[in-house]
């Protein structure tokens, strides 16, 4: 199928490979469904691209290359929502917000988008205090503002 997106313009995307969100991402109650694309073949990014909204899109990246010791129990509520049976059928990904300079961009650690694999079901989670909301790319804890 083809979608609309502000960065991308229109491009095609695989339905199959499509993630629906069993709860909305904050602040983003009409965007339920959502593809990933890679920013390229080089680079650790992807686009989280709703397919409702052109303009809804969030850089993301793995958070455990970042942050080797990033670690959380998902609730058994959200592995309920979530549909997950085992840990291999699971994706994790952190957004970016960036800055300028790059090298100024932060992860948010706080509040990761957790996706099941298998039947392609996402959601965003929300940690207790455990992580920051602003982790700098570069590994330094940053005080959250």
């Amino acid at each position: 199928m083809f979608i609309e997106t502000d960065y991308f313009g229109k491009i095609e995307v695989n339905e199959d490979e499509t993630i629906s969100f069993v709860s909305e991402i904050p602040g983003f109650p009409e965007s339920k469904t959502f593809a990933l694309i890679p920013y390229g073949d080089e680079l650790p990014f992807w686009s989280l691209q709703s397919l409702e909204d052109p303009a809804c899109a969030f850089v993301v990246t793995n958070p455990f290359w970042h942050k080797s010791d990033y670690a959380f129990e998902l609730t058994d509520g959200a592995k309920e929502q979530l549909g997950i049976d085992e840990a291999e059928h699971v994706s994790v990904y952190a957004i970016v917000t960036l800055r300028e300079p790059f090298d100024a961009s932060t992860l948010n650690l706080k509040a990761p988008i957790v996706i099941e694999t298998k039947e392609r079901r996402g959601k965003q989670v929300i940690l207790d205090d455990v992580y920051p909301a602003r982790f700098p790319l570069g590994g330094q804890k940053e005080e959250v503002r």
